[in-house]
Parts: structure tokens; C-alpha cells; sequence
């Protein structure tokens, strides 16, 4: 019943969280939440990564920036997630340092907490300084940052643009995106609405370099 109610506790906190967004794809990951969110709780044992010693940080992050319940809630939560690493790419082309700093976990999907057909709401932790290198995937996608700044792109050569925490960012289906993390943890409310049995795949680009070294302006 503990792990239950801290489930159902986060998934309402981040309906109520994306609920203040008129942001392109909110509206379709709420119906999302909307048709699944009343589904059994799987039994599902929580998973400790060492990524994870992050989380207590960027919690507080979130509750500094005006979120308290909603810091509350993932914290409540987090033991209970079963937490993994994306196993869609290979580690030579997404980089060791990516592969060995993020984990997600789903809270309602095919393998989620709560089940839910070709659709996927989770949080996404990646430690910071760390390249997300630039990809793409058939699923339309809602990242919702809880911290920040961290730098995005949307196509390979492109500069970074530097967005604070709770900025949604909206990829549409095959847009190229990257993310560099800045000296924060990384955790953010992602979404997939569709094509989710779809892989994520690398899109090659030559700056990588640069860009890991990449930091926000003061």
C-alpha cells in the first residue's frame, strides 16, 4: 500500500505540475495520465543505481525553485522506481560517460508501474557535465526539467541554447535533439506518446567534443 500510494501521489503531482503548461504536447501526455492513471500498481521491486546518489540533490534543486510538493513527491517515490538504463544504444556511439550517468524509470507504460499501452511517463536523471549526444526517435517526446540550466539543440552543428528549469521542451517525432547538462543533476518528467517500441538512435555529428566542455554563461 506505501509503494501504491507514493506512485499515485507522484503521477497526480506531475498532472497538477504540467496542468499550469500551455506548452505543444502537455495536452496529450495529461490525456495520457488521464486514460491510465487509475490502473493497478505492479508489485515491482525499486532498483538502486549509483546515478541515483544524485537524486537527493537535485530534489532539493526542485524545492528551491518554488516546487516543494513536487520535490516531495519524487523523493517519496524514488525507492519504489524501477530504475534502468536506456539498453537502445550502443555505448561507442552514445559515449561512455552517458551510458554510465542516467537511469529512468517508468511510471505508467508497456513496462511501467501502471500499465499503459504505447505510451510512457517517467522521470529521467543524467549526472551533471555530462553530453546527452544528439538523437532521434519515432516517439513524439515532452521533457518537463525540474532543474537547470542545461543546454539543448536541435540539430547537429547547432549551438546550445541554455533553458532554466521548468521549461517544457516539445520533440516532435525524428527531430534531432541533444542535451548537455550543466553543473546540476539533470531531472526531469519525460513523456512518450506513441512509437514507443520505437529505439532511440545516435545521429553523428562532429562538435561533440566542444559541446561536453560547454557551460551556461554567468
Amino acid at each position: 500500500m506505501q509503494t501504491e500510494q507514493a506512485i499515485r501521489d507522484l503521477v497526480g503531482e506531475i498532472d497538477t505540475y504540467l496542468a499550469r503548461f500551455e506548452h505543444a504536447g502537455v495536452s496529450d501526455v495529461r490525456a495520457g495520465i488521464a486514460r491510465w492513471r487509475n490502473g493497478p500498481v505492479r508489485p515491482v521491486s525499486g532498483r538502486r543505481l549509483s546515478i541515483l546518489g544524485l537524486i537527493d540533490r537535485a530534489v532539493g534543486c526542485i524545492a528551491e525553485s518554488g516546487e516543494p510538493s513536487l520535490a516531495n513527491a519524487v523523493e517519496r517515490a524514488v525507492p519504489y522506481l524501477p530504475w534502468i538504463t536506456y539498453p537502445g544504444y550502443a555505448r561507442d556511439e552514445i559515449g561512455t560517460r552517458f551510458a554510465d550517468n542516467h537511469a529512468h524509470a517508468s511510471l505508467m507504460g508497456e513496462e511501467g508501474l501502471i500499465k499503459a499501452d504505447d505510451y510512457d511517463l517517467g522521470l529521467f536523471i543524467i549526472a551533471p557535465d555530462t553530453l546527452y549526444r544528439d538523437h532521434k526517435h519515432a516517439a513524439p517526446e515532452l521533457y518537463a526539467p525540474l532543474t537547470g540550466p542545461h543546454g539543448w539543440r536541435f540539430s547537429p552543428r547547432a549551438p546550445l541554447t541554455w533553458k532554466a528549469a521548468h521549461q517544457p521542451v516539445w520533440n516532435e517525432p525524428f527531430q534531432p535533439h541533444a542535451i548537455k547538462v550543466g553543473d546540476v543533476p539533470f531531472l526531469c518528467i519525460f513523456a512518450w506518446t506513441r512509437d514507443v517500441r520505437e529505439i532511440s538512435r545516435v545521429v553523428p555529428a562532429p562538435d561533440w567534443d566542444v559541446i561536453e566542455r560547454a557551460q551556461p554563461s554567468r
